[in-house]
């Protein structure tokens, strides 16, 4: 399209006229901030100086990095070389380069771009109309190795590199793309420049800086016209590190936060007007492209939908993020201080209501206030009940406990002492009663297989828990899950030395499921045990788990996973998301329905019709606490490495669809400390819906029997996951962060493009053998 259509017709007598014929001068600005991308600052500066238009002045603003400064004003003659005046980062460099420019036009490549040899010649020329204020071109991937499968064309920006969506002609736009644009530098100088609070800073993922600019380039000039030509080409280079899911998920994420900040300078109307039209149009049209290419032949389609989907999901994530971070009326205050406060810790303790019960205080070591309590009550050490108490000022006495107690779990009290025949006596009062059930007759064997990367530290308490478990007959196999690079192994032998129940084994493949596989093949015990290396084991928790093997038909046994800790807000909201505990009733599950062990002689308490029984596996316990029969498990295959997480739901969910019976026995506890870094509780509820939907996508594609019945109840799974007064989502209280739910949303629509991926490259690898 030519560029008269776009701004007028050239009459001297309109608004637009034409400024002149002589061409402008021109700037080109490159900054460059790590000695690690030299070759690529090398390849930068010649192609500039490669140009068909040569640039008048060559600028090289080096990003508080001396050694490169020195390196950078010995290499290049006749380059302007100047560090960065302003704090570190990409923006405030790019504002030292302009300070510096004597052209009329200043134009930006990036330090790891290379600009095609008609490139100024393309940019240049627009700038003859008046209106034209800024121009920019076409960034075209140059991949280090090769594009993933599985990365739409829709986002290649996360690459830094034009995407589909964008003009395919000379047309204006919001904004132009940083690594191929190009302003009047008068304009810079009006409107001060980039702002400082956004750009990438080193290596972190972030942008948005050139958005924001264009912005306010536009409201300074509401008749200014911001141009695309598509025509003036640079090759970005992509490096592998780019190219991975993990990437992919923080590019995403920033991108959502920093839109975040331009909306909050800006507006949303004039932040988010391009991206909601990109939202609308551009990614469904990705969406339906990626399945027909499925039903051509092509199984990425799925991973390239996937993406899309996930892709928008996190960077909302990210904007919600960002949003939550508004700064408040104390503007001067630091960053942490502004944001919204998590909720205030909780004190977590266990009470044996035999030995009496204790006051609870609200004061913490550290001179914090505990908001509320989380009790774990037991009774000769059979759990009761789990309770969430608030705690008044100065904390609940003893007897104030008793009497929460007392409400809240009086029949639960009355009931144990009923089976174990004695009578209901006073809470706390050391009452008496028969001893928990004798040990099986001879005691099975048992293997207890912990797989380790020996990076937590609680390793090696977890051991010492394992070691002092009530119970006669078990061994305990540590799976160094990395043996290059772990003293797993030395651990472990010193243990082994005075107690030979210890013992080591190797598995260099990465992954808990590889691991938890290895031990399996090694176990020699009828039954074997699963227990993470960053748990401590209740005393009891074997001979919990084996009370469970009661009939032939329990193939496996879940426990209960409690929290050490809730000291931090992540450790808070993972118990709002779901925890790992799921009560302390004794439940069986099998392919009809579940009971309560209690209730088993009377009835059978089986799932409605309507409800998404037995496809909620995650209800049927945890990986950090679980068990099997060994020689069942063996012949179910083990766990499924094809899946990115959620293995052991997924093996849960295949016993109880093959017939087989599971129990979960509260009795049977570990204690889990929960991170307290919000970045892990993010990978974490990414992980469980990544998990969940990948199982859910295996199901489908090789359960024929089960197909049809999951697709039947999809709407309502959706509805379970969606909607906040659905029994998954009513523990979140006010607070709980918006970005972890869409996270969690944007794993689970992902989660069957990595199942599809991964079973591809398996029969791939079968069919080449």
């Amino acid at each position: 399209m030519p560029i008269s259509e776009l701004v007028g017709d050239g009459d001297p007598e309109s608004p637009v006229h034409v400024a002149g014929s002589a061409a402008p001068t021109v700037t080109v600005i490159i900054c460059v901030y790590t000695e690690g991308r030299w070759p690529q600052i090398v390849r930068a500066v010649e192609s500039v100086r490669a140009q068909e238009t040569p640039a008048t002045q060559i600028v090289l603003v080096v990003d508080h990095n001396l050694a490169l400064l020195e390196r950078v004003r010995h290499t290049f003659r006749g380059v302007t070389v100047v560090p960065n005046g302003g704090p570190r980062g990409l923006s405030a460099a790019r504002n030292t380069g302009v300070a510096e420019a004597r052209g009329e036009i200043v134009a930006f490549l990036d330090d790891d771009a290379e600009a095609e040899s008609d490139w100024l010649a393309r940019l240049v020329p627009h700038y003859i109309e008046e209106r034209v204020l800024a121009v920019g071109g076409r960034a075209l991937p140059a991949w280090e190795e090769q594009r993933p499968r599985w990365l739409p064309p829709e986002f290649d920006w996360v690459v830094g590199c034009s995407f589909t969506g964008q003009p395919i002609d000379v047309s204006p736009v919001r904004n132009v793309i940083g690594c191929n644009m190009s302003f009047r530098r008068t304009v810079l100088d009006r409107i001060a420049g980039f702002n400082p609070a956004l750009g990438r800073i080193g290596r972190t993922p972030v942008g948005c800086e050139e958005t924001e600019l264009c912005i306010r380039i536009r409201r300074e000039h509401p008749d200014g016209i911001v141009l695309y030509e598509p025509a003036a080409r640079v090759r970005h280079r992509v490096t592998t590190d780019r190219t991975t899911w993990r990437y992919f998920r923080q590019r995403c994420f920033s991108e959502g936060r920093s839109k975040a900040v331009v909306a909050r300078l800006v507006g949303s109307d004039a932040g988010l007007s391009a991206e909601r039209a990109y939202t609308r149009q551009a990614l469904p049209d990705g969406v339906r492209r990626g399945l027909r290419q499925i039903r051509d032949g092509d199984g990425a389609g799925l991973l390239r939908a996937g993406a899309i989907v996930a892709g928008l999901l996190v960077t909302a994530s990210g904007y919600v993020s960002g949003q939550a971070m508004r700064a408040s009326d104390a503007a001067g205050k630091p960053a942490r201080q502004r944001r919204k406060p998590g909720p205030a810790p909780i004190r977590v303790l266990t009470v044996e209501l035999s030995d009496g019960l204790p006051a609870v205080p609200d004061d913490g070591l550290d001179g914090s206030r505990y908001a509320a309590a989380q009790i774990l009550v037991r009774l000769h050490g059979q759990p009761l009940g789990l309770l969430d108490v608030p705690l008044p000022p100065g904390g609940l006495t003893a007897s104030a406990l008793a009497g929460v107690i007392r409400e809240r779990l009086g029949d639960e009290i009355g009931e144990h002492l009923r089976e174990d025949g004695g009578e209901a006596g006073t809470v706390g009062g050391g009452v008496s009663c028969q001893l928990r059930r004798p040990l099986q007759e001879p005691s099975p064997f048992v293997s207890v297989i912990v797989p380790t990367c020996g990076r937590t530290p609680l390793f090696e308490a977890a051991l010492d828990s394992l070691a002092a478990l009530d119970y006669p007959r078990y061994e305990i196999v540590v799976v160094d899950n990395a043996p290059q690079r772990s003293d797993t192994a030395r651990i472990v032998a010193g243990r082994a030395v005075a107690d030979p129940r210890f013992r080591c084994t190797r598995e260099p493949r990465p992954g808990v499921t590889h691991a938890r596989n290895r031990g399996l093949a090694e176990a020699r015990g009828e039954i074997v045990a699963f227990a993470d290396d960053d748990v401590m084991v209740d005393r009891w928790w074997l001979r919990a788990l084996v009370d469970g093997f009661t009939d032939a038909d329990v193939a496996g046994v879940t426990g209960q996973v409690l929290a050490r800790e809730l000291e931090a807000p992540a450790q808070i909201w993972i118990e709002q998301y779901g925890g790992y505990g799921k009560g302390c009733r004794r439940r069986r599950f099998d392919r009809t329905g579940f009971e309560t062990l209690e209730a088993q002689r009377m009835h059978r308490v089986s799932a409605s019709p309507r409800s998404l029984y037995p496809y909620l596996p995650g209800s049927y316990g945890s990986g950090a606490n679980m068990a099997f029969r060994a020689a069942q498990l063996r012949r179910l295959g083990g766990f499924d490495p094809r899946l990115p997480s959620g293995e052991d739901i997924d093996v849960l969910l295949r016993l109880v669809l093959a017939g087989h019976a599971l129990v979960y026995e509260p009795g049977a506890i570990v204690w889990h400390t929960h991170r307290r870094e919000v970045r892990a509780l993010r990978r974490t509820v990414y992980q469980y819906g990544t998990g969940l939907s990948a199982v859910l996508a295996k199901c489908v594609a090789t359960d024929a029997s089960a197909r049809v019945d999951l697709l039947r109840r999809l709407p309502r799974g959706m509805a379970y996951a969606l909607l906040p007064q659905s029994g998954k989502n009513a523990r979140k209280r006010d607070g709980y962060p918006a970005s972890f739910t869409a996270l969690e949303l944007c794993g689970l629509a992902l989660g069957p493009a990595y199942y599809a991926a991964a079973a591809w490259s398996a029969r791939s690898r079968r069919s080449h053998r």
